[in-house]
This record gives structure tokens, C-alpha cells and sequence, in this order.
């Protein structure tokens, strides 16, 4: 079970929503999250000409959108550093990111990355920061060229879980107006998974809660990235940084070859499948190396308030039925995780859109199909003779768990009825402490887990 992040920085947020403090502070908190780093700027010993600025962002809120960057004004509201009323401090140390993401580290809690398909009504989790992360690299280690190959207008990222949402159907109208009465909920019943972060965030800022879930940032100035590019004693901080961002992007800088060699396995083994599900089996691929997010079911606060979610949908909305189980996207680590991470077919986040060959298969009938490819792509991944033998990739083949699971019974025996689900993972009952829910059961005919696949080690 995933460990609770350290609280490291609430006595500094008094509600200003936007702090400027110095190294010597700084230290104290980015020790408990990013050690080395901590270390290299130590020997630095940057003065006060390096400010630094804590950010804090409730649930919900934007820290940056598809234009810039989104800076709190500590008045509850946000404000973007090319505002023209921007605070003249402000543009000063941090006016360099105007036009998008200032470097930051993230100290406490959780921002997620995504792209939001608002037509489509999904959200697709490109990358979770956990404290300790630095992002983003492309803008500030690259060599400066007039070639721009990063979008600024495609990513969005929020403070903790964009993507989460309630396992259970909770789309009742009547129940659902019990949340409208108690918190001034505004957005109707929810008809997909996709709507549900609207009303996790509504409960949130209801004058009814007391919420004091905060997401903190921390911001580097300017001279920062001018010392960190060109500065010779600052070398060895320039290193460091390109080291985590080479080995954040290891998976991309190969994933050419991997098309390739699966591509080869496809010609090889006469493989012809439905392309949506081919796309979905390396999507599979990159979710077990940690390249793509999975979801899991959330059972602490680093990603979103859950104690005070799960309390409203108790008491308020009525659901005494189901667990009220939290799913939320996260990065899986393969060579550390003991507990698994999932896919479902019905709430898709492939990085592709192909078509389906067939639309009128069942998503049964697509599971039996998928675990067919995956077994054949395994099959091929490791033999000695295989061109990947000696990567982490035939590694991930050798020692992946997949399992499939749907509500109705599978004739074939090859995907497992989706009530198991509870038995081998206790995160899907998790309530916490200060919520009961007896009596409840886990929602095994929820949309996710109808057609949902566990991805772990072997062990």
C-alpha cells in the first residue's frame, strides 16, 4: 500500500497561496523529497539572488492549462505570470515562463498531467508528480533551437487526480440531489466516469467543508535556469537534472524499436488483430514499464481528499451498497510495486485512437482477443533468440502478470469473473478510518471492471 507523503509545509501556507522563500529554507523541505538534489545545491550555496516560490493549489485547481502557467493570488482566484496586473516580483524572478511552465519540484501531494478530450469525455494521464519530481525538462535543458516540438497547447495539469473518479455507479438523480442540497453542487448527474471530478471538486469547495487538502510547488527563479544552463561550478546540477530527465524519457527515446519488434511478431505469427486492440496490448506494455499511467484504488490522501470523498458519497449521496472505492491514475513500478495496477477497455487511455475492426464485438469477446495477442506478443519477447533478449522489455515479458477479469462468465475460462477482484487486491474495500461502510459490498458490475485487466510482477 502506497505510503502517505510527508506533510512538510503546511505551517508556511497561511492561505497566501503563493510564498517566496530563500535556499537556506528551501533545503529543509526538498531533503525529505529529493536528497541528492538537496545535496548538489548545498555545495552551490545559493544566496539570495535565487529566490525560490512555494506554490499551493487545492484540489482541483489548475497549476497550468494549455496556454501558461496558473499562479495563485492567495484571494482564492488565479492569475498567469503575462497577466498585466501580475505582481511585479513575480515577473521579475519568474517572468522567463510566461509563456508556459516555470521548473518546479513538486514538495507535498500530487499533480497529474493530462490531456483532456472534452468532446470525447475522457481525460488521457500522460504524467503523475509525485514530491520530489522536476518537471518539466524539455523547456529548460534543451539546446535552444528554433525547431519547437513540445505543444503548448495540448497539456493540462491539476493539483492531485484529474482522472479519478468513483468506482461505483453513482449516477442516481435522486441520490444525487442529496449532494446538490448539502453541498450546492452544481453539475448534474453524472452520466460518465469522466464528469465525476467536477463533483469531487464542488464537495470540496462547498462552504459545508472544511478542506485543507494543498498541493505545493516549488518554483525556481530565473537565475536558477541561467546558472543551471551556463554556469561551469553549476555543472554538476546540470547533470543531475539531465540524468532524471534521460531516464524519465528512456521509454520513449526506444519505444521505435519496440513498434518494430512487435511489428516483426505480428508478421511473423500471421497476427492480424483489430488495431484498437493491438494499440491497447502496447499501451499494456508501456503501463507495466511505468511509461504510462494505470489506475489504482486510491487508499490515502497524496492524490486527492479521500477521507472527505468518501464521506460525502456515505452520508450524503446514500451509497451504502458498494465500497465507496476511488480510482486514480499513478505510475507503476515495476521492479518495486507489490500490489497491481489496471486497465479497463471501457474507460480506454491508449496514447492512439484506432478504429475498431468491429464494432459490434462484445467486450468480452475483445478481452479473449486481447489476451490472445498478449500471449503471442509473450511468446515471441522470450525466446534467447529473440532481438530484445537482453532488455527490460524482455525482462517485463518474462516476469508480467496479466489477468482479465468481466462481470459476465467467460465460456473459455480465460477471463476471470470480476467479484475476484476484491479477493486479490484488499485495496478495492479500502474505506477510511473515519467513514464506516458495513454492510457494503465491492462493485463488481462497475463500468471500469467490466472488461478491466491487473497488471503485476510475479513474485
Amino acid at each position: 500500500m502506497e505510503q502517505e507523503s510527508v506533510k512538510i509545509v503546511r505551517d508556511k501556507d497561511e492561505q497566501q497561496g503563493l510564498i517566496k522563500i530563500y535556499w537556506e529554507e528551501a533545503r529543509e523541505y526538498v531533503q525529505q523529497v529529493e536528497p541528492t538534489f538537496a545535496g548538489i545545491v548545498d555545495e552551490l550555496e545559493p544566496d539570495h539572488s535565487f529566490p525560490l516560490y512555494l506554490a499551493y493549489y487545492p484540489y482541483g485547481a489548475y497549476d497550468a492549462d494549455t496556454q501558461s502557467s496558473l499562479l495563485p493570488d492567495g484571494k482564492g482566484g488565479y492569475y498567469r505570470i503575462s497577466d498585466p496586473n501580475a505582481p511585479k516580483d513575480i515577473i521579475k524572478y519568474l517572468g522567463y515562463s510566461k509563456d508556459y511552465t516555470p521548473l518546479g519540484m513538486v514538495l507535498e501531494k500530487e499533480i497529474e498531467c493530462f490531456i483532456d478530450l472534452k468532446n470525447e469525455g475522457i481525460t488521457i494521464p500522460r504524467w503523475v508528480y509525485k514530491p520530489g519530481k522536476i518537471f518539466p525538462f524539455s523547456r529548460f535543458l534543451g539546446k535552444k533551437t528554433n525547431r519547437i516540438y513540445s505543444p503548448n497547447d495540448l497539456l493540462s495539469s491539476t493539483a492531485g487526480a484529474r482522472s479519478a473518479f468513483m468506482l461505483p455507479n453513482i449516477g442516481c438523480s435522486i441520490n444525487h440531489a442529496n449532494l446538490q442540497r448539502d453541498f450546492n453542487v452544481q453539475s448534474s448527474t453524472p452520466k460518465s466516469m469522466y464528469e465525476h471530478w467536477s463533483i469531487f471538486k464542488e464537495i470540496l469547495q462547498s462552504e459545508a467543508i472544511k478542506d485543507e487538502w494543498r498541493c505545493c510547488v516549488m518554483y525556481f527563479s530565473e537565475n536558477w535556469i541561467t546558472k543551471i544552463r551556463g554556469d561551469i561550478a553549476w555543472t554538476s546540477l546540470n547533470k543531475y537534472l539531465y540524468e532524471i530527465a534521460w531516464n524519465q524519457f528512456e521509454y520513449e527515446r526506444n519505444r521505435i524499436y519496440y513498434e518494430i519488434i512487435l511489428s516483426v511478431i505480428q508478421k511473423k505469427r500471421n497476427l492480424k488483430p483489430n488495431p484498437y486492440l493491438a494499440d491497447t496490448a502496447r499501451h499494456l506494455f508501456a503501463t507495466t514499464l511505468g511509461a504510462a499511467p494505470g489506475y489504482a484504488p486510491a487508499t490515502n490522501e497524496n492524490a486527492l481528499p479521500l477521507n472527505i470523498i468518501q464521506k460525502a458519497f456515505i452520508e450524503s449521496y446514500g451509497l451504502k451498497k458498494y465500497y465507496p472505492t476511488v480510482m486514480y491514475p499513478t505510475h507503476f513500478n515495476f521492479e518495486e510495486d507489490t500490489t497491481p495496477i489496471y486497465y479497463s477497455l471501457q474507460h480506454p487511455s491508449t496514447h492512439v485512437f484506432s478504429p475498431k475492426s468491429r464494432n459490434d464485438s462484445t467486450t468480452l469477446y475483445d478481452m479473449r482477443e486481447l489476451q490472445r495477442i498478449m500471449r503471442i506478443f509473450i511468446e515471441e519477447l522470450t525466446k534467447e533468440t529473440s532481438i530484445s533478449s537482453d532488455t527490460i522489455f524482455n525482462e517485463v515479458a518474462k516476469e508480467m502478470n496479466l489477468k482479465y477479469f468481466h462481470n459476465k462468465k467467460c465460456q473459455h475460462h480465460i477471463v476471470q469473473p470480476s467479484a475476484d477482484l476484491v479477493s486479490l487486491d484488499e485495496r478495492f474495500q479500502y474505506v477510511t478510518p473515519n467513514n464506516k461502510a458495513n454492510g457494503a459490498k465491492f462493485a463488481s458490475d462497475a463500468p471500469f471492471v467490466r472488461g478491466c485487466i491487473s497488471i503485476s510482477r510475479n513474485v
